[in-house]
């Protein structure tokens, strides 16, 4: 808006001027700059105080490692050796496992179950292997086939770690709670599936490789490690029959 126009009345009124909005609201936008300004400022501040007193509370604690470094994912595992010469359980249930040409040598086998999405457990334990006590998997000695699986993978150290290197020929032992009976199976089968075809494979796993004869299946997690899945892209089914 500029002067009012003049007029024969009023010559004085040349000199009356409306307020300078245009001024005004330039400096009402310092304003609002620096309010904004301020306030971020404030709100740095306030980050950088919380940062500086969780670190300080933090400080010795330990850090969360990711699963990925140990196992297929779940649940936290336990990496404690375990004594094996205080390890006992029921004269009729597995009590260790040995495959001596991978070094493998009184595996406490632990009975595992199933998970809530269908899955079968692994062992808390990375040193041990679990006997899986479910429908379709039979004790040693009994008619059937024999499910069992431990932690492996190849960024992990757990007992079946090695497992993918087992040939045809190798020999499993499991020893009975009674600490005398010995079951020795002899391996005849290696296949590796991708994690979106184990799950087919499951119903083989749970057949002997050799009909008419009592079999033993192991299971771990091989191949590479899926960070958004927390798990490896492969499992490998070894199956194994009884010879003694």
């Amino acid at each position: 808006m500029g002067r009012i126009a003049k007029t024969e009345k009023t010559k004085t009124s040349e000199t009356m001027k409306l307020p300078s909005f245009g001024k005004i609201s330039v400096k009402a936008s310092w304003i609002v700059w620096g309010v904004i300004a301020l306030l971020l400022l404030g709100f740095i501040l306030r980050v950088a105080i919380w940062e500086h007193n969780y670190l300080a509370r933090m400080e010795g604690s330990e850090r969360d490692v990711p699963a990925a470094e140990y196992y297929d994912g779940g649940d936290e595992v336990d990496e404690t050796v375990p004594d094996v010469n205080e390890y006992h359980v029921a004269p009729d249930k597995p009590r260790f496992l040995s495959i001596n040409s991978l070094g493998i040598t009184n595996a406490r086998i632990v009975e595992v179950g199933q998970k809530a999405n269908g899955e079968i457990e692994t062992p808390r334990n990375i040193y041990d292997v679990g006997w899986y006590n479910g429908d379709g998997s039979a004790l040693p000695g009994q008619p059937g086939t024999v499910v069992m699986d431990a932690h492996g993978g190849n960024m992990g150290n757990g007992i079946f770690n090695n497992l993918p290197s087992i040939t045809t020929g190798a020999k499993i032992i499991i020893e009975m709670g009674d600490e005398k009976t010995e079951y020795t199976y002899e391996v005849v089968d290696l296949v590796t599936k991708n994690l979106s075809d184990a799950n087919d494979y499951m119903v083989v796993a749970f057949s002997s490789p050799e009909e008419g004869k009592d079999s033993l299946t192991l299971i771990t997690c091989t191949g590479d490690w899926i960070w958004n899945k927390q798990t490896y892209s492969e499992r490998l089914f070894v199956r194994a029959v009884l010879v003694e």
